[in-house]
């Protein structure tokens, strides 16, 4: 980041990067991530989150139909274009500067990558943040995102809002705060990518238009986090046989079955193009 964008950032909270994806590029993941949401609502398996303004849980396509807002997890391992993205160089850098440190081991890593549609009549989310700590929020930073414009971010369509400089209050957003007449939204152009601090209070908005609009939800977080949760990667170096074999309660000790949403799993037919 330059001197201008530092200082923008630690006022604001927020970053934005124009034309980092081509209109070309942007109309394939369109394509993409279409088919995609379209094959887990038949496959049944799709996360619907309609019944759920916070967009905290998933809901079950069978029980939701017809839901105007839909998430698509894992996109990672549903289509290599995904992977090329989230190595995206502007990006990265940016977050390198973000999660700095004085150590040998990387700084930062992938919490999660999904799409987000928010369908025509798709409601508003509430204000929120996305780094589910307690209060008071320590001042260094734990977490980072980037929001993927694959759609133009318009005034109708569910623009993403957010409270400037709300990443330095030290605590999540009250009822009182869900009214607020503050906030500033993200019109941006289809290319764009938004980075946002992760104590940063923001929502998604109502989509009044039409059509569908899609952004990728790509989030970070300081390696330190994974040291001291996972400095022994049971999932990965103890035998599933052993894991099968264990108690509920033990299975939840080492973290088995923790961060599979709805659809997570599910493999996609091969579409490249």
């Amino acid at each position: 980041m330059n001197n201008k964008q530092k200082k923008f950032w630690n006022k604001n909270g927020y970053l934005i990067l124009d034309n980092v994806l081509s209109e070309r590029r942007c109309k394939k993941i369109k394509n993409i991530i279409e088919k995609l949401a379209k094959w887990e609502r038949k496959k049944g398996n799709a996360h619907i989150y309609d019944h759920d303004p916070s967009y905290t849980s998933g809901y079950h396509s069978k029980k939701i139909k017809n839901g105007k807002l839909q998430r698509i997890w894992n996109i990672i391992n549903k289509h290599e274009i995904f992977i090329e993205l989230i190595e995206n160089k502007k990006v990265i850098k940016i977050m390198e500067e973000l999660f700095y440190r004085k150590t040998k081991h990387h700084k930062f890593v992938l919490s999660s990558f999904q799409a987000n549609i928010i369908g025509s009549g798709g409601k508003e989310q509430r204000l929120h943040v996305d780094t589910p700590i307690p209060e008071p929020f320590p001042d260094w930073i734990l977490q980072a995102n980037s929001i993927w414009a694959i759609d133009d971010f318009t005034k109708n369509n569910g623009a993403t809002w957010c409270l400037p400089g709300s990443h330095k209050f030290k605590k999540k957003p009250r009822m009182k705060d869900q009214s607020r007449k503050d906030l500033k939204q993200f019109i941006v152009k289809k290319g764009s990518v938004i980075i946002t601090h992760g104590l940063l209070w923001h929502k998604s908005g109502e989509n009044y238009s039409d059509q569908s609009r899609i952004g990728l939800l790509g989030s970070f977080s300081a390696s330190f986090l994974r040291d001291l949760s996972n400095e022994e990667n049971y999932l990965a170096v103890t035998d599933r046989k052993t894991i099968n074999n264990s108690s509920d309660f033990f299975k939840k000790l080492i973290g088995d079955g923790h961060g599979i949403h709805e659809g997570s799993k599910q493999k996609p037919p091969i579409w490249k193009k």
